[in-house]
């Protein structure tokens, strides 16, 4: 008896060939049933062409759910409260803008300055279609939040696997910064929604080189950089990823890899071109987004600089309109808007020439803020906020935790080669555009979406390792969380509530209310009595209450802190004068007026008007 043929798996076999053995990290195949199961499942969860199961459906519908949950208690903790019935600073900025917008002026006469030429028209929007009441904003933003929750799955799910996706999603669920962040009167949640549109849609592209999600990619980007104009720096690493990538595709199709990248590039042009337009026309300068980037290189680099947003004193009250005035009081004649960039810029510059290791100094501690667990304000400070809104209080979801679990999620898919080249690329592209500049909570805030999905996988494999009893290996991912844990979490930097009170009592004052708005400003010179600003607002606001002594008081104080504070010389002639003063309030005025260089045009004129009443006889 013969024994049967043994069966050809070949071409014209109607039988498949036998499934490859799933081989371990030695190069045989793995005898533990286990591990190959759990290998199985990790390669099927990683393939971002399988479709979505019903149950991995329903637990991302479930994480969109709880976000949502998150925001709106977020938004009933802190409606009513003064800071969010009033905007102060850029807020204010926008919501005027977009006011001037619905009342038929699309474009401001002047170059744009701040960062997002586009924000005032979602708010005008917003405003148009849900009426101007502050909320309304807030609520569309949250939902913004929670299409971005939704997003960081999908991301996940392409990168590092399914149930990691999951994982990375409940985390930006229930992550405090976006949460604080989507309340404000920011761009900051719009940018947050196009990056990780343009990462996921640029993950599709890369795949399959294909133009449609290579030109909606490079369109995100540009929106994006309406919002944050350093985010274009990525522009030619996304087109450079897209066109020399060597994963295999079909034969035939390199050259559809060179005109995706191309289209990535022209979509992010074109979304941004209208701002550049713009500002070509009122200044006559090549400004693609906004002329800030000339002062806010400044502000991170000069002699006395900290690695954070801290504006000159007498910048305080309309950064653009006296950075202006001062770039042009300094060469002496009028400039346009990119020369006063420029100008700001070169400053920058010559004191980068001047004091190198200074400055490396300086990059060294911005890089460590950058990656440091403190929330850097430069609005409201989320501290403060959460002494009322205790849902700001969720421990998991501060950057003290994500930072080194998506750090060690990063460096762990990275070693299980999985697709994070991508991540790794955008995140290291954004690190370098913001490090030159100043670190706060609010631009480096686009990490996360790097970061998220990496906690996530860290999150979820360490639980698969656990099941599978690989303790060495557990533990050797958790040595590296500590130590990321340790570096991220060092004390640093720390903001006293002084601003805070400070914006409150502005607030209060705008309301009426000048003896509440004194009180905070008494509460900002208890948790910082060097702080300007609120010295000089309580003088004002003793002023009003016509206590001009106790305010001349004051506003000398100021000015012997800062003698080139035009605001509070002239609030001590005022002062002086109410009080009787007339002899220091005349030196103050002269004080004011021999200044070099000299004072904005509307504080000279004040200071002159009030001298010239005071020589006269009359009374201010």
């Amino acid at each position: 008896m013969k024994p049967p043929r043994a069966r050809r798996s070949g071409p014209l076999s109607p039988c498949p060939p036998e499934r490859p053995v799933l081989a371990s990290s030695a190069g045989r195949s793995d005898p533990n049933p286990e591990h190959r199961r759990a290998a199985m499942t990790a390669h099927t969860q990683t393939d971002p062409t399988r479709p979505i199961t019903r149950r991995e459906a329903a637990a991302a519908a479930g994480i969109a759910v709880l976000a949502l949950v998150v925001r709106l208690v977020y938004l009933y903790q802190i409606k009513g409260h003064p800071l969010f019935t009033r905007l102060t600073g850029d807020p204010a900025a926008y919501y005027e803008r977009a006011m001037e917008i619905l009342r038929g002026t699309p474009t401001p006469p002047h170059a744009f300055f701040h960062s997002s030429p586009l924000y005032p028209f979602f708010v005008a929007l917003v405003a148009r279609t849900l009426g101007p009441d502050l909320d309304s904003v807030r609520w569309v933003q949250a939902c913004v939040g929670c299409v971005t929750v939704v997003l960081v799955f999908f991301l996940g799910r392409r990168t590092v696997g399914t149930g990691a996706g999951l994982v990375g999603s409940l985390l930006t669920a229930i992550y405090v910064p976006f949460v604080f962040f989507e309340a404000e009167y920011l761009e900051i949640t719009l940018v947050l929604a196009f990056l990780i549109a343009m990462l996921l849609l640029l993950e599709r592209a890369t795949r399959s080189p294909e133009i449609p999600p290579a030109l909606a990619s490079g369109l995100f980007l540009g929106l994006a950089a309406l919002g944050k104009p350093n985010v274009l720096l990525f522009a030619p690493i996304g087109a450079l990823w897209l066109g020399l990538r060597r994963d295999p595709i079909p034969a035939g199709r390199s050259r559809g890899r060179r005109l995706a990248a191309v289209a990535f590039v022209v979509a992010a042009g074109a979304a941004i071109t209208p701002a550049t337009v713009h500002n070509y026309r009122t200044s006559g300068d090549l400004i693609p987004v906004s002329s800030n980037g000339g002062i806010n290189l400044y502000i991170g680099n000069h002699a006395g600089a900290q690695g954070a947003f801290r504006v000159p004193p007498e910048m305080r009250f309309d950064l653009r309109v006296a950075s202006h005035q001062a770039a042009e009081r300094a060469v002496g004649h009028p400039l346009s808007a990119g020369e006063v960039s420029t100008f700001w810029s070169g400053r920058a510059l010559e004191f980068i020439r001047a004091h190198p290791r200074e400055w490396m100094s300086l990059m060294g501690r911005k890089l460590a803020l950058f990656w440091n667990h403190y929330e850097i304000p430069n609005h409201y400070n989320i501290y403060f906020v959460e002494t009322f809104a205790p849902i700001l209080r969720i421990p998991i979801g501060s950057f003290a935790v994500i930072g080194p679990l998506g750090l060690a999620g990063l460096v762990l898919a990275w070693v299980r080669r999985r697709n994070v080249g991508l991540l790794v690329a955008f995140g290291l592209t954004y690190l370098l555009s913001v490090v030159p500049f100043f670190v706060t909570a609010r631009y480096r805030l686009p990490i996360a979406l790097v970061l998220l999905p990496g906690a996530g996988f860290a999150l979820s494999e360490m639980a698969a390792m656990a099941r599978r009893r690989q303790w060495r290996a557990t533990g050797a991912v958790l040595v590296l969380v500590a130590v990321l844990a340790a570096g991220v979490n060092v004390h640093l930097i720390e903001f006293s509530f002084s601003p805070m009170y400070n914006t409150l009592g502005a607030v209060l004052g705008s309301k009426g209310d000048l003896g509440g708005a004194a009180r905070e400003f008494t509460r900002a010179l208890e948790a910082d009595p060097a702080d300007l600003s609120a010295r000089y607002n309580l003088g004002r606001a003793l002023l009003r209450l016509g206590r001009p002594r106790e305010a001349a008081r004051h506003f000398r104080l100021a000015v012997g802190l800062h003698p080139r504070y035009y605001e509070a010389w002239l609030g001590l002639g005022e002062a002086s004068a109410m009080a009787g003063r007339t002899e220091e309030a005349l030196r103050a005025c002269d004080e004011l007026l021999s200044m070099s260089p000299p004072a904005p045009p509307a504080i000279a004129a004040k200071a002159e008007s009030l001298a010239a009443g005071l020589s006269a006889g009359g009374t201010p």
